[in-house]
């Protein structure tokens, strides 16, 4: 039953496209065109009559029928057959000038002439339209291929259904509504082209019927008519999307513009589709990086910041407690753990503000012109508590320029910089602070005799949260250090990178400012 369903619905669409083979009815201009075309015909024709004689005239008048059939279709090669009939009765076969047949020769002439006629300018009808038909199927294709390649490249949902509208819109000239579901799953005008907001009341249950595709019309495409819409889901392998209805305006969609625009719904769906996944995916991937995050700043909070407020209690309670049976050096012991850990505590809460900032955006600069030197003083001032135990060594030339730099952030990267060399280099062991410059770039490097870093590590060491030699050998601390480093120097304009030491164990950390941080002080002098 579905099988002869199927062929009679082909049997009919083959039927109308030789109807439309023929082509329309023919209007003023073709018809005008038609007459004057066997005018001339009819002309060369008694040109040619003397001197090759009436076996060659009917030939003259096939030239203008095929021309005529392939510039303007059936109907109007057709009229030019039965003109050219007449005429070659009338002017050419005997008696002259009268559309009787008296020899008995050319009874068959006239009748012959006019079914080869017919049969000439109907192929040629039917070459024109196939001519035709291809060449809106390649228009057809071509737009079909550009509006792919348009969507391919959008990223945004709202660009996407806006696109679709006019692309629809103006393929078929065609008002367009696109509706998808909410949080809620009711459909709602997403797009539209012209602009609208809202569908009839009349249609929205062939909307619902649509989204669900528990409605078809006969062509069996789960497209739903109604008295002002076309309605088709937006559907995908998975599902559905959305739907898509177009104003009939009065008239039903020819079978060429029903494909057209179920190739183009198609399209539609797949793009949005795509669309959502990436946005899932993206919300995915965030997720995971929170919790990964989270998960870090728990153990952070739990163990590096635990350990510091501990060693403070349990400082503090020996001295309120038991003071009186400590001497001097014991307490003055005491109260430099409880400083120590006061200080340490301290930088690992500013790390964590440091890098909420840098995540929020939320840093201002207030760059003001910075002589190395201090900047580096200053820093060692700061840190000199976990220095102690180590050997410093600070190499700047004289002839540094001046940085146009925010003197806050630089001497809190010096300071990061320098509580991991600290950290990650045995006691009585080297740190060198060096820098060197020209006319292009400043580079300062800060150089321990740690372990060093494994090569796989060198760029994950300023990721958050992430500390290399994890395990027993892991050393205390947030793993904010390095990261803080690398925003506060790409915020200030220059760039760091990790390296391992050639000469020795240790790791070199390298901060490289470009010219165009460079600054100029002005001459007193010129200030006067």
């Amino acid at each position: 039953m579905t099988n002869d369903w199927q062929d009679s619905k082909e049997r009919k669409r083959w039927g109308r496209i030789g109807i439309r083979s023929l082509g329309g009815f023919p209007g003023p201009w073709p018809i005008a065109v038609t007459v004057m075309a066997i005018a001339a015909a009819l002309a060369v024709a008694f040109v040619l009559y003397p001197i090759t004689g009436i076996e060659n005239v009917d030939l003259v008048f096939l030239a203008p029928i095929i021309a005529i059939a392939v510039r303007y279709g059936f109907w109007p090669s057709l009229l030019a057959c039965l003109l050219s009939a007449l005429a070659y009765n009338f002017f050419f076969i005997a008696p002259v000038y009268a559309f009787a047949v008296t020899d008995k020769a050319s009874i068959a002439t006239v009748p012959f002439f006019l079914l080869v006629a017919v049969i000439t300018s109907h192929l040629a009808a039917r070459a024109r339209a196939a001519a035709l038909a291809a060449e809106s199927r390649a228009e057809t294709t071509e737009a079909l291929y550009a509006f792919s390649r348009k969507i391919a490249g959008i990223v945004s949902l709202d660009d996407l259904l806006l696109a679709t509208g006019q692309q629809i819109g103006s393929m078929l000239r065609l008002e367009v509504v696109i509706l998808l579901p909410d949080d809620d799953g009711r459909l709602e005008v997403k797009a539209a082209y012209p602009p609208a907001d809202r569908v009839g009341g009349t249609d929205t249950d062939a909307v619902r019927m649509a989204w669900d595709g528990s409605g078809s019309i006969e062509r069996g495409t789960e497209a739903l008519l109604t008295a002002q819409h076309l309605f088709l889901p937006l559907r995908t392998s998975h599902g559905p999307v959305g739907a898509i209805g177009v104003s009939r305006a009065g008239t039903a969609l020819t079978p060429d513009k029903e494909r057209l625009l179920a190739a183009l719904a198609d399209q539609a769906a797949v793009a949005i589709e795509r669309i959502r996944l990436t946005t899932e995916m993206d919300a995915a991937r965030l997720a995971a990086e929170t919790e990964r995050l989270r998960s870090a700043l728990l153990s952070s909070l739990s163990h590096d910041l635990k350990t510091p407020l501990a060693s403070i209690t349990g400082a503090a309670t020996s001295l309120r407690q038991y003071g009186e049976l400590y001497d001097a050096a014991a307490r003055e012991e005491l109260a430099a753990t409880i400083q120590g850990e006061g200080e340490r505590l301290s930088r690992f809460v500013a790390n964590l503000l440091d890098m909420t900032r840098l995540k929020a955006g939320g840093i201002v600069l207030k760059r003001e012109p910075v002589d190395l030197s201090e900047a580096v003083g200053a820093a060692l001032q700061r840190i000199q508590g976990l220095l102690g135990e180590h050997r410093v060594v600070v190499n700047l030339p004289a002839d540094l320029p001046m940085l146009d730099l925010d003197v806050v952030l630089f001497e809190q990267v010096l300071v990061n910089l320098l509580d991991n060399a600290a950290k990650y280099s045995p006691p009585g062991s080297w740190i060198a602070i060096s820098a060197a410059g020209d006319r292009r770039k400043v580079e300062l490097t800060v150089s321990d005799e740690g372990p060093g870093i494994p090569a796989e590590e060198l760029e994950r060491v300023f990721e958050m949260f992430h500390r290399v030699n994890k395990g027993d050998r892991q050393r205390a601390g947030t793993g904010l250090g390095l990261s803080i480093c690398r925003g506060f120097v790409e915020v200030l304009g220059g760039t760091i990178r990790a390296a391992i030491r050639t000469d020795r164990s240790g790791a070199v950390f390298t901060i490289t400012f470009p010219e165009a941080v460079f600054t100029v002080m002005p001459r007193e002098d010129a200030a006067e």
